[in-house]
């Protein structure tokens, strides 16, 4: 099934060319084409108000994505939640939540944040009420999709590694909405702006001033923590592994981030074995990893703390490898983003 679909995402990348590429391609503009006026109409009723949006009695901060595959938005929602719990207020944060284990990684990051998981993210706010819990101020995580719930700030984080891919709308492309829908945005997130050349930053900033000349624009990349054994929690430096033999494993939506951020700390990796994003492991998986690992002379075996967290018993008795913790951190434009977070909150400056 994940070679199927990793298939069909090479071929919506324009990176797979075949004897029968050209008729799926074909097949696969078709089916963009009435993705894209669903999407369209869907939006155009909410926001015209033939159907009505659902509001919560406080204040919503939406962040979301335009594509298919990582860009960094749940870090970004971390570090929101964050920021909030620094001024003593109390976040919720709405998430649909693909597995359980994620559930937990963001309560694990976020002590002192309430996390609610459902798909109908208004009836998850009105069952975290109806357990009397405190809340000042949710975050819509991928709320960018979610038309249903009205938000007071719409964010649109943006992979500065791949932004658009080729433009077009999924499964042609690994667009989830028109780019127009950026100009509906207040904020532009850029993540990992420091795995880019500056001109290529460059390049970027002058295509989102003009498809949302409203936005301000923020600047963030990922700063690794530490690393970590899955079985002891034991942390070590990473400055600690430079020029260490490693296999590494990851099925993010975007692996070349992983692998570039490895780099810049010149570990030499052996063999990475790449996944699509949320995929479940097998032990037969983990277990081929551990072979084709020690075969190559590997040191050690990391994964990043989203795939720890996903199936972390199965890894840890399986590999135990060491596991990479970082956290986003906004290199310009926080104030755009403190100011923000104080209008919302009521928060003197």
């Amino acid at each position: 099934m994940d070679s199927m679909k990793n298939y069909f995402r090479l071929l919506a990348e324009d990176k797979q060319n075949d004897p029968t590429s050209g008729v799926l391609l074909a097949l696969l503009s078709f089916a963009a084409w009435g993705y894209g006026y669903g999407v369209r109409t869907f939006r155009w009723l909410y926001e015209n108000k033939v159907l009505a949006r659902k509001r919560l009695p406080y204040p919503v901060i939406s962040v979301g994505n335009l594509t298919w595959g990582g860009t960094g938005k749940t870090p970004f929602v971390e570090y929101l939640a964050r920021k909030i719990g620094m001024h003593r207020r109390v976040p919720l944060v709405l998430t649909r939540g693909y597995s359980h284990d994620e559930a937990v990684e963001l309560q694990n990051h976020l002590p002192t944040a309430v996390i609610g998981v459902g798909k109908d993210r208004a009836k998850v706010a009105q069952r975290v009420k109806a357990e009397k819990r405190h809340v000042d101020i949710a975050i819509l995580d991928d709320g960018l999709q979610h038309q249903a719930l009205h938000r007071d700030v719409d964010i649109v984080v943006v992979n500065s590694l791949n932004p658009f891919g080729n433009g077009k709308l999924i499964p042609r492309g690994i667009l989830r909405e028109p780019l127009t829908v950026m100009k509906r945005a207040a904020i532009i997130v850029l993540t990992h702006v420091n795995l880019v050349s500056p001109e290529e930053l460059k390049k970027l900033k002058e295509k989102i001033a003009v498809l949302a000349p409203q936005a301000q624009m923020v600047e963030t990349m990922m700063e690794v923590l530490f690393l970590y054994r899955a079985k002891t929690k034991v942390r070590t430096s990473i400055e600690k592994m430079t020029g260490r033999r490693v296999a590494t494993f990851a099925a993010v939506g975007t692996p070349r981030s992983f692998q570039l951020v490895l780099q810049r700390f010149q570990l030499k990796t052996v063999r990475n074995f790449e996944f699509l994003d949320h995929h479940e492991y097998t032990k037969e998986e983990l277990l081929k990893i551990k072979e084709v690992a020690q075969s190559a002379g590997a040191e050690e075996i990391i994964t990043t703390e989203k795939d720890f967290y996903r199936s972390r018993e199965l890894i840890t008795e399986t590999l135990n490898p060491l596991v990479l913790a970082a956290r986003l951190r906004v290199v310009s434009g926080e104030e755009i983003l403190t100011d923000r977070l104080f209008r919302l909150l009521g928060v003197r400056n």
